[in-house]
């Protein structure tokens, strides 16, 4: 079908909405300011790519970039303040509906990167029945706790859905991250 976007299409639109909600919502309540860095693809190599752009931002998240291991990722955004760094991993599909499977691939990436953040975003369309009601009911299925190295780790995620339309989140109320205000608050609490 000519014309017709494929989901790659949409990274450019999603990436600018939530970094400016981000940034806003930092600026307000920290009264100072937060960068966002974005990587399409390949984790270790993209963010070498952006420490090496922005090394006094990022030098934070230097041990990190060394450590992490290779993952090929939709979309990742490196949080920071120059003091310290988050991970928000997206994972972005067009599909009818987003199940088990697509949430399973955002977990996994999450788990093997020591990510805290990651959302699952559907363009145009919302979950699965099934996924719906494991995210409903199941809060240890969206904020996951591991112990790595006798570190612990968490993991918050959540589901949005991306209306092309109107090129904004239409939230799902679905998983621990419920819209982009909670992961704001979420972020904001961890640059304090």
């Amino acid at each position: 079908m000519p014309g017709r976007r494929n989901e790659l299409s949409y990274y450019p639109e999603i990436q600018a909405f939530i970094e400016a909600q981000l940034k806003s919502n930092f600026r307000a309540e920290r009264q100072r300011e937060l960068e966002v860095f974005w990587g399409i693809g390949e984790l270790k190599s993209n963010l070498r790519r952006i420490l090496s752009e922005n090394p006094e931002k990022c030098a934070c998240a230097r041990t990190f970039a060394q450590q992490v291991p290779p993952l090929n990722l939709d979309v990742f955004a490196l949080v920071t303040d120059g003091v310290k760094y988050e991970l928000l991993i997206l994972e972005v599909k067009l599909m009818n509906s987003a199940g088990l499977k697509e949430w399973s691939q955002l977990v996994g990436y999450c788990l093997v990167s020591g990510a805290k953040y990651g959302l699952l975003v559907n363009i145009d369309n919302g979950a699965s029945p099934r996924l719906s009601q494991i995210l409903s009911t199941e809060e240890h299925i969206s904020h996951i706790r591991t112990n790595v190295n006798n570190a612990s780790r968490e993991h918050c995620l959540g589901f949005m859905q991306w209306d092309s339309l109107t090129q904004n989140f239409e939230y799902s109320n679905l998983g621990f991250i419920k819209s982009l205000s909670a992961l704001s608050s979420q972020l904001i609490s961890e640059f304090l």
